[in-house]
Formats: C-alpha cells, structure tokens, sequence
C-alpha cells in the first residue's frame, strides 16, 4: 500500500509553494491580502478554539484514571511540579544565552516612533489569587490557560471523591477527551493549508527581501 506523505513535508512543500505564489503576486497584493489570508486566519482561529477544551479535558482524564488522590497529589504531583519547573528553567537559559550569543545577526527594529509604558508589577499575593477562577465561563471565554488548569484539577478530584457513582461522567469526560482529539487531528491536517495561506500574502506584500528574515527565523 502506498504510503502517505507525512504532515510535516506537506507543511514544508506548501511553505516552498507560498514563497513562490507570493514572488508571482507582488501586483496583486490586494487580491492575497483580501481573498487568501482569510482563509489562514480561519486556521489559526481553529487552532485558538481547540486549546481550551483539549487542555481541559486531557488533564482531567489523567487525573480521573489515576483514580487515586493520593498519588496526584504525592509524588507524581511533586515530580510532575518540579519537572515543570527544570523544563522551564531550562528553556529560559536557552532564551537569554541564545539572545546575547546570536544578538548581532538579528536585524535591527526601527523604535524612533514608538513609546513603551511598563504597567505596574502584580505582587505575588495578586498573582496566586489571579490563578484561581471566580467563574466557571470566563477562563475558557478568555484562553487563561493557568485558570483552566485550576479547573481541571479541581473538578478530577471531585469526580474521584463522588466514587463508584461517578461512572457515567468519567465515560462521558472520556469520550468528549476522544472526540476533542479528533477534532486536532482534523484541525492539523489543515496545516499545510493554513501556512501557504499565511506566507504567501507576507511575501507577496514585501517581496523577495523578506525571504532572508524568514530563513533567519527558522
């Protein structure tokens, strides 16, 4: 059976496909701007709607099969706690020493126009109040992924507390798991799509010279 092409050159062949639709229409800037880009904000705005319930529901289904309180909160809760914190402390130290290393190969950013006000810091107690929702809508209407954790977390635990009558709504939160996933499936397979759609009016609009910045990105 002959194989199929697997997503991530799909991705890669309508990348080449966007650069060179948009060396074809630098006079029809217009028409890619209007008639093309939608269709890559339509993609994004997929990927937006998955996050929240894929989030969710994934972390209240770990939690519900562990069927334990005890060992979320024990020492997978601890390793999981300090994993996070190496994970990110570890992507922070790329961050800072890939910066200052390679800080001369990146373009300068033009600021003569441009004014910047930082906003007053949020103290801890703030910040540790602001992770828990005081309402069960706004965190997912809004994205605030922290406040969705929170959720998920709380309502796991409650549905392992409600013990052997909590069947029917684990099998429930299992299936909508299954069919959110699904739902990315579908999403990402509309990648290759949604690249040629959001590359191709950047090239289109500024020509051959935004090739090198892309390929610096990268």
């Amino acid at each position: 059976r002959k194989e199929k092409m697997s997503l991530a050159i799909q991705i890669f062949i309508a990348l080449v496909l966007a650069i060179i639709a948009g060396l074809l229409m630098q006079n029809y800037t217009d028409f890619a701007e209007s008639y093309i880009k939608p269709f890559g904000t339509i993609f994004l705005n997929l990927i937006k709607f998955i996050v929240v319930p894929i989030v969710l529901f994934s972390i209240m289904c770990g939690i519900i099969s562990m069927s334990d309180i005890k060992k979320v909160v024990g020492s997978i809760g601890l390793k999981t706690v300090v994993f996070y914190l190496c994970t990110t402390a570890f992507a922070v130290t790329i961050g800072l020493v890939g910066g200052n290393l390679f800080r001369g190969l990146f373009p300068v950013v033009a600021t003569t126009d441009l004014s910047y006000e930082a906003a007053e810091a949020t103290s801890f107690m703030d910040t540790l109040v602001n992770i828990f929702p005081s309402n069960f809508i706004s965190p997912m209407a809004e994205a605030n992924m922290l406040q969705v954790i929170v959720m998920a977390l709380i309502l796991g635990f409650a549905i392992i507390l409600v013990g052997e009558k909590n069947v029917r709504v684990v099998n429930a939160f299992n299936d909508l798991n299954e069919i959110f996933m699904k739902c990315m499936e579908m999403i990402l397979k509309l990648s290759p799509i949604g690249v040629f759609c959001l590359l191709c009016p950047v090239i289109a609009a500024n020509g051959p010279a935004i090739i090198g910045s892309l390929a610096m990105v990268l």
